[in-house]
């Protein structure tokens, strides 16, 4: 199976040295919809965020075609490439003429292309995942302005029963928070529906706890009412995401200091 992440710092977008060499070089490597985009955004992080997906929608794509390996490893920790070790990489693969075309919900995916992507931005990265099968990804900076009260006001909208249980039972909300926050997104962007498309879905592992270190493999019970329901009332969750038979996997990430990654994707 075909599976590559990508993990880039914009940082050097923002510099004044040389951020905007470096944003006209990007505005000249990516595809014409990204660059539309892109064109609208005022300088700033937010257009850096826009053109750095743009940089690895084009590197994904172009590795993949050229049949380069797969960046998935069991175990390894999520390297991020700056700006410059993108645009190196992309001089040596040939430009790709992306198009898009979006799903009911408006989840974009490749026109031409046998490749499922799943972007996202957060702080000072964005991320990319590239695969044969459907997948979802997110990174989530962890805000330290953002409350305790914002927090738990979140949780009660969102969260399942068992998870704001986790929350506060745990030492260590705040972390526990964007990790499972993070996890909503990436099954959200998954499904196409967001997160409001899972409301009360219960994402914590199955023994209730998330790893701090690396990468945290593993699956998740898909229940409503905080993993109380019966089955019976499991089974329409699990049918509003999953089909007869498949089973949801993900992967972590908490190698990246104040950042939580989450990756989802569903068996064959």
């Amino acid at each position: 199976m075909y599976h590559a992440e990508y993990l880039l710092s914009i940082r050097e977008f923002l510099t004044e040295e040389s951020g905007e060499a470096l944003v006209e070089r990007a505005f000249s490597c990516i595809d014409k919809e990204r660059k539309r985009k892109a064109e609208k955004i005022r300088p700033g992080r937010a257009r850096a965020a826009s053109l750095g997906a743009g940089l690895l929608l084009q590197l994904g794509a172009g590795e993949a075609l050229r049949g380069a390996g797969a960046r998935e490893s069991a175990g390894a920790p999520c390297a991020a490439y700056s700006v410059r070790e993108v645009l190196k990489r992309l001089e040596e693969l040939p430009g790709q003429f992306l198009t898009y075309r979006y799903g009911e919900n408006g989840k974009p995916y490749f026109r031409e292309l046998p490749f499922y992507f799943s972007l996202s931005h957060s702080g000072d990265y964005v991320f990319c995942v590239l695969s044969v099968e459907e997948v979802g990804a997110d990174i989530q900076q962890h805000r330290r302005n953002f409350k305790a009260g914002n927090r738990r006001h979140l949780a009660d909208r969102f969260f399942s029963e068992e998870e704001r249980r986790a929350l506060e039972d745990s030492e260590e909300s705040e972390v526990l928070f964007y990790r499972l926050w993070a996890r909503k997104e990436a099954l959200g962007k998954l499904t196409g529906k967001g997160v409001a498309g899972i409301l009360n879905v219960n994402l914590l592992p199955e023994e209730g706890t998330l790893s701090r270190d690396g990468v945290s493999p593993g699956n998740v019970r898909l229940s409503g009412d905080g993993g109380r329901a019966s089955q019976q009332k499991e089974e329409p969750v699990r049918e509003r995401i999953l089909l007869p038979g498949r089973q949801l996997v993900w992967k972590e990430y908490s190698d990246i200091a104040g950042y939580s990654i989450a990756v989802c994707h569903v068996t064959a």
